[in-house]
């Protein structure tokens, strides 16, 4: 026997009945809506997601464009933080060569504060604008403050100390720079030229102009000292090198910049040349242990190369700005084009959902129109739907349809109308069998006098039973008599062996008596022994005590064993036993009066069989109306045949038809199917089978069935979660008279057998005829169709057809499993 292929998860079985799960829903949804209502929910459902995802992409391009005005935003803060950068190294620088004891750049220091506050001022009218899109107040007033405290001159006393408060605010500069950038969103700005730009305002610019204000400042403080450590050296020599790695990778920047579609501005050539000339200069001015040059032109030469950068980096900004304008437009651009194209979709989806709506609705009321004709029993009526759509040839079928049921119809009729003469013949021979019982039944009546007399006899036969049974009593109560005396005598026996038993324990008690005496006569003699001369007499004394104790000890011995012999003869007593004797001679002659009572049945039995004579002679004549009758009903017989022939016809004539559930032919003939694939591929099979809307065993309503004697289900079509259960556990069944009936008709072979049991299809309780046949002694195999008001009466013709055809003594022929 071939195995079934395991049903997994992924498998197409698997797939199908999740998709039956899924659409489920949706399905008891739309089946309990009108069409109307089936349309709009179709139009909204359409029109739903189109807005949202019209409204999804409205959003997202206004985000787009918030976030591009953000970044503007953003770069504006730039902006005004560049200047407070460039000022604050300048400031440095500055305060390093008047401490270092250049006083030329006293009166340079204090413009440079006065700048700063300036500058200062204008980040706060910066932020104050960007406010509304991100916060940056938190960051900036604590740098704030610490600016103005630069710019008013509260800083360290020391160069270097000072050198590096400067340096720290720089850095703090740098990170509210950063924080500018991440919040406004332009370190994650989504186009490649806007992010090249910004990275190289916001990433490389600043750190450039660091080194040259760090080497700037530094270096202008040495060379006005005059000298420097090697340390400081080292220094100035790694901010060159940091100068022209920076000029590479602003160089490189650009490029993919260029790779990208956009422009190299026309100020980096010039900040190039000049990035690399300041490093050079300070390799040149710090690299012998003597420092060379002069402090002021070093210092206006580094504040040159600044003033080139910021250039560089206003072309940028400038660039970044067209770049984030430019996007600006087009987003709001497309967002004008999306709408213009959404509202001329949506305008053109009502259109046509309009159109479809209104010739769905006509094609549907023709339709309905005319099934409801065909179900009020009209067919002459003929449907026309103009188009050439699904619809319409719907159309075309339904009149198909009809003239088809036109046909049948009349097929129907003609076979109805045999039927109705052959049926008037039957009940004509019904009428003649009904005289024939009539005169069966005058027989009958002359049966029930003999059969009375019969019934007398019965009655002596009775009384003599009862006259019986009294004496069968009395002999009853001398076998109690005898069973008292023997009762008596075992009382006595009893009574008897504990008297023996008492006399034993006497007699045991004399043995002690004697054994201790004998003890004691000999104690006696040891002492006189001892004594001598003096204990002679005593001696004497002693020993007759002991013989005397010997002489009591025999003389208990023989009395045990009269009280042994005593025993013996109780048991043989015979004074009781013969009266039981004499009590069981009575029984005897009760029984000899038991035989002369049965003579007497037997001489009624004689009179009872000369009454039957008389019934077998009244049998004769009823066997001779019997055979008349049997005449009469092959006749009969030979009607009902042709009746069989033209309901076999009228049922061919519809045959050919599909009904929304099944009937009772295909139940049967499902089942004999069904017992045929049983025999080929075996039961285990067969049941994955019955089980699988593959095998073609589930069919509308139609579905297999089989339990056991006990209920335990094996087979399920409609709802294989029940194999494994019992019949108890089936919606809407009685279990109880379920199994008494299907196995009535199975063991008689195969049967219809009525129930009322759950439709799966409606989900209600519904009367229900399944043909069962058995598979074997303790399995059975069924399946039914559900009746309706009609079907019932056509049911009760079937059993009658079945009372008539189903033969005597049929047995269930067992299926191989």
């Amino acid at each position: 026997m071939k195995a079934s292929p395991p049903v997994t998860p992924g498998s197409a079985p698997a797939r199908r009945r999740w998709g039956a799960t899924l659409l489920q829903p949706g399905e008891v949804l739309m089946r309990h809506l009108r069409m109307p209502a089936k349309l709009a929910m179709v139009a909204l459902s359409l029109l739903v997601p189109l807005v949202l995802l019209m409204a999804w992409s409205v959003r997202g391009q206004l985000g787009e464009r918030h976030y591009a005005q953000t970044e503007l935003q953003g770069i504006a803060v730039h902006q005004a933080l560049l200047p407070v950068l460039v000022e604050t190294q300048k400031h440095r620088g500055l305060t390093n060569r008047v401490m270092a004891g250049d006083l030329g750049a006293t009166a340079p220091r204090a413009e440079v504060r006065q700048a700063m506050a300036t500058t200062i001022a204008a980040v706060d009218e910066a932020l104050s604008h960007s406010s509304a899109r991100y916060p940056l107040a938190d960051a900036w007033q604590p740098l704030k403050t610490r600016l103005q405290q630069l710019a008013e001159g509260r800083h360290a006393a020391q160069a270097p100390a000072a050198f590096n408060d400067h340096s720290e605010a720089i850095e703090a500069l740098r990170q509210m720079v950063l924080l500018n950038g991440e919040r406004s969103g332009l370190v994650l700005d989504p186009e490649a030229r806007s992010y090249f730009l910004m990275d190289v305002i916001v990433n490389t610019t600043l750190p450039l102009m660091e080194s040259v204000g760090i080497g700037r400042g530094l270096g202008a403080g040495l060379l006005a000292r005059g000298a420097a450590t090697p340390a400081e050296r080292a220094e100035l020599l790694g901010q060159a090198s940091l100068l022209a790695r920076g000029a590479n990778d602003m160089a490189i920047k650009f490029a993919a910049l260029e790779r990208a579609g956009g422009s190299t501005p026309g100020s980096w050539p010039a900040t190039r040349t000049a990035l690399l000339a300041y490093a050079a200069s300070m390799r040149e001015g710090f690299s012998a242990d003597q420092v060379n040059g002069q402090a002021k032109p070093f210092f206006e030469a580094g504040s040159a190369v600044v003033s080139q950068l910021i250039a560089t980096h206003r072309d940028t900004a400038a660039r970044l700005n067209d770049e984030i304008g430019l996007r600006i437009e087009r987003v709001e651009r497309e967002m004008a084009w999306t709408l213009l194209a959404f509202v001329a979709g949506m305008a053109a989806l009502c259109y046509v959902m309009l159109a479809f709506f209104t010739t769905f609705r006509d094609a549907l009321r023709v339709l309905r129109d005319s099934t409801e004709a065909v179900a009020g029993g009209d067919l002459s009526q003929s449907v026309h739907i103009e188009g050439r759509d699904e619809i319409a040839d719907m159309g075309r079928t339904v009149n198909r349809m009809g003239e088809r049921l036109s046909g049948l119809v009349a097929d129907i009729r003609s076979s109805a109308s045999q039927v109705s003469m052959a049926g008037t013949q039957l009940a004509d021979g019904s009428a003649r069998l009904a005289q024939r019982t009539d005169d069966q039944a005058c027989s009958l009546r002359s049966t029930v006098d003999t059969i009375g007399t019969l019934n007398q006899a019965v009655a002596g036969n009775a009384e003599s039973a009862r006259d019986l049974d009294v004496l069968t009593e009395r002999l009853f109560t001398r076998s109690q008599e005898a069973g008292s005396s023997m009762g008596e005598t075992v009382s006595a026996m009893q009574a008897l062996q504990a008297s023996s038993q008492r006399v034993a324990e006497v007699l045991t008690v004399i043995d002690d008596l004697a054994f201790q005496t004998g003890m004691l006569a000999l104690n006696a003699s040891i002492e006189a022994a001892r004594a001598g001369e003096l204990g002679k007499g005593f001696a004497v004394v002693a020993s007759e005590v002991r013989q005397l104790a010997q002489r009591s000890a025999e003389s208990a011995e023989e009395i045990r064993a009269l009280i042994v012999g005593m025993t013996g003869q109780v048991e043989q007593s015979s004074s009781k036993l013969g009266h039981a004797n004499g009590v069981m001679a009575e029984i005897v002659v009760g029984v000899q009066e038991v035989s002369s009572r049965l003579s007497r049945i037997s001489l009624a039995t004689t009179e009872q069989s000369a009454s039957l004579a008389e019934v077998s002679a009244n049998i004769g004549s009823l066997d001779e109306i019997t055979r008349e009758n049997a005449a009469l009903v092959e006749n009969s017989a030979t009607a009902s045949n042709t009746l069989m022939l033209r309901a076999e016809a009228l049922r061919e004539s519809v045959a050919s038809m599909r009904l929304r559930q099944g009937s009772a032919d295909e139940a049967r003939a499902l089942v004999e199917r069904a017992v045929a694939h049983i025999e080929a591929v075996g039961r285990a099979q067969a049941q994955v089978d019955f089980h699988s809307a593959e095998g073609g065993y589930i069919d509308r309503d139609l579905y297999l069935f089989s339990f056991d004697r006990h209920g335990n289900c094996s087979a399920f079509g409609s709802n294989p979660s029940l194999v494994g259960k019992t019949v108890r556990d089936v919606r809407g069944l009685d279990p109880v008279s379920f199994l008494h009936d299907v196995w009535a008709a199975a063991d008689g072979g195969g049967g219809w057998v009525k129930y009322d049991v759950l439709n799966p299809l409606t989900g209600v309780v519904a009367g229900k005829e399944s043909w069962v046949v058995p598979l074997d002694n303790q399995h059975l195999l069924g399946c039914g169709f559900y009746r309706t008001d009609g079907a019932d009466l056509a049911a009760k013709g079937i059993q009658r057809a079945n009372a008539w055809v189903r033969l005597p003594g049929k047995t269930a022929r067992p299926v191989p499993a």
